[in-house]
């Protein structure tokens, strides 16, 4: 029986220091495929053309860089366009485009942005998402500017505006 009680004692510790007591190591790769990431570029830009000083709103669409000019402020259209941006990213994917104004010149103030993909059917009001369809595609981009006749001056102006283009 002693001999039986120090073999199982013997078999216990050898199985204690060697069952579960060993560890494994696994080396591996995670793997990342990294992509182009969006880009935008202008090629048109937004032009009100030429306007009287006066007070009134012209709008410029986005579709098809038709004006409305209720007030009768545009004297030369011969320059008028929507603005259009080449936006470059992958097939599939959804982005959204939005239009913010930046510091206007007195008495202009620059509002109401809209965007029509090329490809579409009709535009609408930013933000305004989409599933690309082309690696490449066109955005056009339309807006209002109000003049106040009482702080705006004559000359060329300037009028700074971002266009964002955001992966969703």
């Amino acid at each position: 029986m002693k001999s039986f009680c120090r073999f199982s004692i013997m078999a216990v510790a050898f199985l204690a220091l060697t069952g579960s007591a060993f560890a494994v190591d696994l080396s591996t790769n995670a793997l990342v495929t990294i992509v182009e990431g969006l880009s935008v570029t202008e090629s048109t830009a937004l032009n009100f053309g030429e306007l009287a000083l006066n007070s009134g709103t012209v709008i410029v669409a986005a579709e098809d860089g038709s004006t409305t000019d209720a007030s009768s402020l545009i004297t030369d259209a011969a320059s008028v366009s929507q603005g259009v941006f080449a936006v470059v990213g992958l097939t599939g994917w959804d982005i959204q485009v939005d239009c913010t104004a930046g510091a206007m010149p007195a008495g202009l103030t620059l509002s109401a942005f809209t965007a029509d993909w090329a490809d579409a059917a009709a535009e609408g009001a930013v933000p305004q998402t989409r599933t690309m369809a082309a690696d490449s595609e066109n955005v056009e981009i339309g807006a209002s500017l109000a003049v106040d006749r009482t702080t705006a001056t004559t000359g060329a102006a300037q009028l700074p505006y971002t266009v964002s283009v955001t992966f969703q």
